[in-house]
């Protein structure tokens, strides 16, 4: 369904596929809304999931100000998560009224392909390679379809807020789009760019693109960005599942991908072009791969929305 099509967003319900009367019923998430979208340039199916404060309606006041929004990639694997930490930030006595989330997904079903991710992740987060591969390198087209429906469809949904500033996060192959969002600017600039554990070992033209960026000549600074990564990413521990050969191919491939080395490197230069506001880069202590998309999720939040 397109945006054009779409007439009314859906309340966001989540219900087992395998449900009878005797073990319980579906769940309905408050301030939250699910539209199923059409790319309309690529035939692409996506599944958009909306939330916001659940104190709006009793806080009027929020609505005559600029409210921030921020755009998350794999939205499959991270709406739920994003949503109880905006909500949970209420209570903090430096929360600043939170915002809108828009996570970026897919219509797959989880109980049916046995994961959250999607296989078309590969195609929208990864950039242009020198040698194409096929179902590779969609990047540009997923990023124009953001800045021509997505966006769009979010100012339609809150018609009667101000959209203040927008920040786009991402992790893994998501954050390597996310650093290809900022040096291309490809569907609009953002005001912030969260890149979680980027992928810079998948195809060194994200390099290329950084180069670019810094020597090109322009006016004024560019937005701000967070890149974080787990310590242990480059330096694996052995776990207790792992055969001795098992963590050594694993730790040879962490050791290839430099994880951290690409990270601080990259850090540094975009630092030092001046380019950006604010440059930062934090290591999660104990975090993998794997596990550091919520810490650097959760600190992407609170950076971006309440400070």
């Amino acid at each position: 369904m397109s945006i054009r099509q779409q007439q009314q967003p859906t309340t966001s319900r989540f219900r087992s596929t395998n449900m009878s009367a005797t073990t319980g019923s579906s769940i309905t998430l408050p301030n939250a809304t699910q539209h199923d979208l059409t790319n309309s340039s690529t035939g692409l199916n996506y599944r958009i999931q909306i939330s916001w404060p659940l104190n709006w309606d009793r806080t009027k006041q929020l609505r005559n100000s600029k409210v921030p929004v921020i755009y998350i990639l794999d939205g499959n694997a991270l709406f739920l998560t994003a949503t109880e930490i905006l909500w949970r930030s209420a209570s903090n006595s430096f929360y600043h009224g939170g915002g809108i989330i828009v996570a970026i997904g897919y219509q797959n079903i989880p109980t049916e392909t046995g994961s959250l991710f999607s296989s078309q992740r590969n195609t929208d987060l990864t950039i242009n390679e020198h040698e194409v591969h096929a179902g590779l390198g969609g990047a540009d087209g997923f990023l124009e379809f953001i800045g021509r429906e997505v966006r769009p469809l979010v100012e339609r949904q809150f018609e009667d807020v101000s959209i203040g500033e927008e920040a786009i996060f991402g992790h893994s192959f998501g954050g390597l789009c996310v650093l290809h969002s900022l040096f291309s600017k490809t569907g609009g600039a953002f005001d912030a760019y969260f890149a979680a554990s980027p992928s810079v070992w998948w195809d060194a033209a994200i390099v290329e693109e950084a180069e670019k960026f810094c020597n090109a000549e322009s006016k004024g600074t560019q937005g701000s960005l967070q890149i974080s990564y787990g310590a242990l990413e480059q330096r694996p521990t052995r776990t207790n599942a792992e055969s001795d050969v098992e963590f050594e191919e694993r730790q040879m491939r962490c050791t290839e991908r430099k994880m951290a080395d690409n990270a601080v490197e990259l850090e540094k230069k975009l630092r030092s072009s001046g380019k950006l506001t604010k440059v930062s880069i934090t290591e999660f202590e104990g975090e993998d791969h794997g596990t550091v998309a919520t810490s650097a999720l959760l600190r992407a939040l609170s950076t971006f929305f309440d400070h």
